[in-house]
């Protein structure tokens, strides 16, 4: 297949006009096959190309998760950096970017549903009144590019919660130093689901993965050779729920020793 540009590519993810998108993705493989191919890759031109492809009536999310709250670390709105990749941290230097508040489990959030999701004060990292409930409620779409569902797909954990999962994983709050994006600073509390490592569970997202493609929530395709992993994440829901429910999690969390 002949090479794609990258400024292209948004236009093969199946998007439309007024799409909510949160994206995933791992950049280096973009680049080097954009370079491979002749191209300068620019990543302020690629944002533009998906904001473009899915319009002023469209929300582009990126994540921007940072964990060191939850180890007496202060958040600093403007200054806390993104630890899930340099395309995070990249969105929140532009002008049309904008965080949200949560310390553990903030976006950079450009497009119509801006201000909505920068007002959330949700204390729950992945309850109903998250920007993860607002993903599922939407129909947003999760491109994952480059990366596979166990390294990334964190909407996961939205399920586990909703679903009210207790075998495998508990709500454990973190209370530490907040400085907001007008310099305040207080002491917050918020929580978040977290694993029993006492169980000795590692999790493993391929049988879910499978799962959601089978039933047409999810589809696999590769561009340039990449794999590009695109979620219906309303279709998604009730897939990983029913796996929750009643397969005992084998789909998400595994023994290590099996």
């Amino acid at each position: 297949m002949a090479y794609i540009s990258y400024l292209e590519l948004p236009k093969h993810w199946g998007l439309q006009q007024g799409d909510v998108v949160l994206l995933t993705s791992d950049i280096m493989q973009l680049m080097f096959t954009a370079v491979r191919n002749g191209e300068r890759f620019d990543r302020d031109a690629f944002l533009d190309a998906i904001l473009g492809v899915i319009g002023q009536e469209g929300t582009l999310l990126i994540p921007t998760f940072n964990w060191d709250f939850c180890h007496g670390v202060p958040f600093d709105y403007h200054k806390t950096p993104c630890k899930t990749g340099a395309l995070g941290g990249f969105a929140l230097g532009r002008a049309d970017f904008r965080r949200t508040l949560h310390p553990l489990y903030s976006f950079a959030v450009a497009g119509k549903d801006q201000q909505l999701l920068c007002d959330m004060q949700n204390t729950s990292s992945f309850g109903a009144d998250s920007p993860f409930g607002y993903l599922e409620r939407c129909h947003a779409k999760n491109v994952i590019i480059g990366i596979h569902y166990t390294d990334c797909f964190t909407f996961v954990h939205h399920c586990e919660e909703v679903c009210g999962v207790n075998t495998y994983r508990f709500q454990k709050t973190f209370t530490g130093q907040y400085i907001d994006a007008e310099g305040h600073e207080s002491t917050r509390s918020y929580s978040m689901l977290v694993r029993s490592y006492e169980l000795y569970l590692e999790t493993d997202l391929t049988l879910i993965g499978e799962k959601m493609e089978e039933a047409g929530a999810a589809k696999l395709i590769f561009l340039n050779e990449i794999p590009y992993r695109i979620v219906d994440l309303a279709a998604a829901a009730p897939v990983i729920c029913d796996d929750i429910l009643h397969n005992a999690s084998r789909g998400i969390c595994k023994h290590k020793n099996q």
